[in-house]
């Protein structure tokens, strides 16, 4: 079976019309189905992945988005944000003695923060933006 990579243009339509018919999807992979289907209704199979989808969700203004997350390793140092790509933003404290230390990092285009403990994300919830 071929499929056809559709335009920005296109998924966003589509996801305004599964976003106002269930105003609330609880995971990523449901968003994908409801918006294949509503692609498909063109008589043309079309494809679209999930990091996309998100992407163009939260480009479009249409979504607030909640995250959950697990514990990750501490040690592993984040640069991009895991949900949009954007860079992520240092949140900084003064210490006692004078000096700064880095006490959470955080998203400015969507709202993943991470602190000590990675936060890594494992569920998206999409809420139709009122």
């Amino acid at each position: 079976m071929s499929y056809q990579i559709p335009s920005d243009e296109h998924i966003t339509e589509a996801l305004k019309k599964v976003l106002t018919a269930y105003r609330t999807i609880s995971t990523q992979n449901k968003l994908q189905m409801l918006v294949k289907n509503e692609l498909k209704t063109t008589k043309q199979e079309y494809g679209v992945s999930g990091h996309r989808l998100r992407f163009l969700a939260l480009q479009s203004g249409l979504v607030d988005l909640e995250i959950h997350t697990r514990e990750g390793d501490p040690h592993k140092a984040l640069t991009k944000c895991p949900v949009c790509g954007d860079a992520l933003k240092r949140v900084k404290n003064l210490t006692i003695w004078g000096g700064e230390v880095t006490i959470e990092f955080s998203c400015p285009s969507c709202r993943y923060w991470t602190g000590k403990k990675k936060r890594i994300p494992t569920r998206y919830v999409f809420h139709l933006k009122k």
